[in-house]
């Protein structure tokens, strides 16, 4: 009778020393930002930690010149970790702290999105290559998600006027091409205008096929990937 009371004794102490081990079991999480394409880390990023299911973050920290972050985590919880910066994507991480090991280092890679590019002596809101289908005139499901890019820097930066500038293939005649560019130029300014942009801030023109950025010309035996080269839209930045 004694030795299976010490037996349960010792069970409940035991037991009772693993919960109160637990209860204050907390870890370290630590690790650096680094630029997914360059591998370079990045300075200054704001990293949040959030509980799994709250909005509100928990903690949130700048990571300094050196790149790194670090917090100290409860065993019992589970977490959400978020890397972003300017010119980033943003950089989720679901987080379940182990009782098994006393740190757990996690690097965090943001892919680079620029906003602006270069080209020649113009700036431009960088989306790629955008254009409308061939004697087409309406915006497409892709179109539509690159405008919204244009819309969201055009917000960000409520200083800047852009010039819409259609231009076409040299398929089509010269006239036609002229007054197609035109009338598409004047659609995308209508869909900015209705994502919120101050139609002040935008101008419309339709160059037809007198800019062409390749070799095809009219009458010039071209693939229709190379005609669709030409058919594009630029967003030109005329004051910042």
């Amino acid at each position: 009778m004694k030795i299976f009371s010490l037996i349960t004794l010792f069970t409940f102490f035991s037991f009772f020393s693993k919960a109160q081990n637990t209860d204050n079991c907390t870890r370290e999480l630590s690790g650096k930002i680094t630029n997914y394409v360059t591998s370079e880390t990045i300075a200054e990023v704001t990293v949040k930690l959030f509980i799994q299911g709250e909005t509100e973050p928990l903690k949130s920290i700048l990571a300094g010149e050196d790149a790194t972050y670090s917090f100290i985590l409860d065993c019992n919880k589970r977490y959400v970790l978020e890397a972003g910066k300017e010119n980033f994507t943003i950089n989720r991480k679901i987080i379940y702290p182990s009782s098994k090991t006393a740190k757990k280092e996690l690097d965090l890679s943001l892919f680079p999105v620029s906003e602006f590019i270069e080209r020649d002596t113009n700036k431009l809101i960088d989306v790629g290559h955008i254009g409308f289908e061939s004697d087409g005139d309406k915006i497409t499901p892709l179109m539509e998600e690159k405008l919204k890019k244009v819309a969201i820097v055009m917000a960000k930066y409520p200083n800047i006027r852009v010039s819409v500038d259609v231009h076409t293939d040299s398929k089509g005649e010269p006239a036609y091409s002229m007054t197609i560019s035109k009338e598409r130029a004047d659609t995308v300014v209508s869909y900015l205008v209705n994502e919120g942009i101050d139609p002040e801030r935008l101008e419309a023109y339709g160059y037809g096929d007198t800019q062409l950025i390749n070799h095809c010309a009219k009458d010039v035996a071209c693939s229709e990937l190379e005609h669709k080269e030409n058919r594009r839209i630029d967003f030109v930045v005329l004051e910042y």
